[in-house]
């Protein structure tokens, strides 16, 4: 992965479609309005929908959300890295168009060096959804999607085929764990936190 250069995109407002250790992802700066209805624009978002964010690390991750609760920290130090998003409680660092609106934002530390590496020497987190059309299903290889999409895309990096597994996403609420999405770490977080299950 180009780092340096994908870098220098993120931070002009660009629109990059990489791969992630889930699937092809579509990301821009958390900080680039521009960026984010760019995406909106290749994914033919009618209504804007909340990203997810990636960051390169726990501590990254606690500079923006309000606070986190035993289990929660719990939760984070176990399952990061990994393909585990979590739904916590934004702070002021993340604008209401990254969560449409919502008080909650997905956070994830992606289980990828290189992934993590490019947001650290961005020195903020990136937003992160798949590369598809609203609607249709998650591709595997770039080649499925159509010239439309690229038009707003400013960088792709292209790795073959990838595996079209989703992140799990958990929340957790009254010190119980629920699943938004169960991916295929959802087993193994049922089994080893089977006493917090909502």
């Amino acid at each position: 992965m180009p780092i340096d250069e994908l870098v220098k995109k993120l931070q002009n407002d660009g629109v990059i479609v990489i791969p992630t250790d889930t699937v092809y992802g579509i990301s821009c700066s958390v900080n680039s309005e521009v960026g984010m209805k760019k995406i909106n624009k290749a994914k033919k978002r009618e209504i804007p929908k909340p990203f997810n964010i990636l960051v390169s690390d726990k501590e990254m991750l606690k500079e923006y959300v309000v606070s986190l609760s035993p289990l929660e920290e719990q939760l984070i130090n176990k399952y990061t890295p990994s393909k585990v998003t979590f739904l916590l409680k934004k702070n002021s660092k993340i604008s209401d168009l990254v969560t449409s609106a919502s008080p909650f934002v997905g956070i994830r530390v992606p289980d990828r060096e290189d992934l993590r590496e490019l947001i650290k020497k961005l020195g903020s987190p990136i937003v992160s959804t798949s590369a598809n059309v609203t609607g249709s299903d998650v591709v595997s290889d770039l080649d499925e999607l159509d010239e439309e999409f690229f038009k707003q895309i400013d960088y792709t990096y292209y790795e073959g085929k990838m595996n079209t597994t989703a992140s799990t996403i958990i929340k957790v609420e009254d010190k119980k764990i629920s699943f938004l999405r169960e991916g295929e770490m959802a087993n193994l977080i049922k089994k080893e936190f089977k006493n917090y299950l909502k």
